[in-house]
């Protein structure tokens, strides 16, 4: 077993294609047409996409720094992946069902519903930590959207 790093080629290709793809899109941004501020309800159009992109390209470049820093011989016993676990789609679902109750009963009450209920999904036991957890998360979106970029939400 050597000390030699080396790279993974294939992570690097990934995060480098996913970083030029978010590039690209980000300079897309700048041609979006400007609202007038009376009429952008907070902030503008190509703030979301932009930040949204920057988390993207931020990944990628995780990714793509954790590739470089792959060692040699822990590249090599690579095994292939095994199929989709259940928990996916149970996971994918509750979001389905996250999507279909916002625009019916609202943000706020839908997360106060989805948080738990994904907790219970994932077999989470710390209820106390969670219920700090899930009050953060709630404040925080509310704290971002609606009080810093004042975004009305459903």
């Amino acid at each position: 077993m050597s000390g030699r790093r080396d790279m993974d080629r294939r992570s690097l290709t990934e995060a480098g294609m996913i970083m030029a793809f978010a590039s690209v899109m980000f300079g897309l941004t700048f041609t979006f047409d400007k609202v007038p501020e009376i009429l952008a309800q907070g902030i503008q159009p190509t703030v979301f996409p932009r930040i949204v992109l920057a988390i993207i390209f931020g990944l990628a470049a995780l990714q793509f720094g954790r590739a470089l820093n792959l060692r040699a011989d822990a590249s090599v016993g690579r095994v292939p992946a095994k199929g989709v676990p259940a928990i996916v789609f149970m996971t994918s679902a509750t979001l389905v069902c996250f999507y279909i109750l916002m625009p019916m009963i609202g943000t706020f009450p839908t997360l106060i519903l989805f948080c738990p209920a994904l907790a219970v999904l994932w077999g989470e036991r710390r209820w106390a930590l969670m219920s700090v957890s899930f009050a953060g998360f709630i404040g925080f979106i509310y704290l971002l959207f609606r009080v810093a970029m004042n975004v009305p939400l459903p």
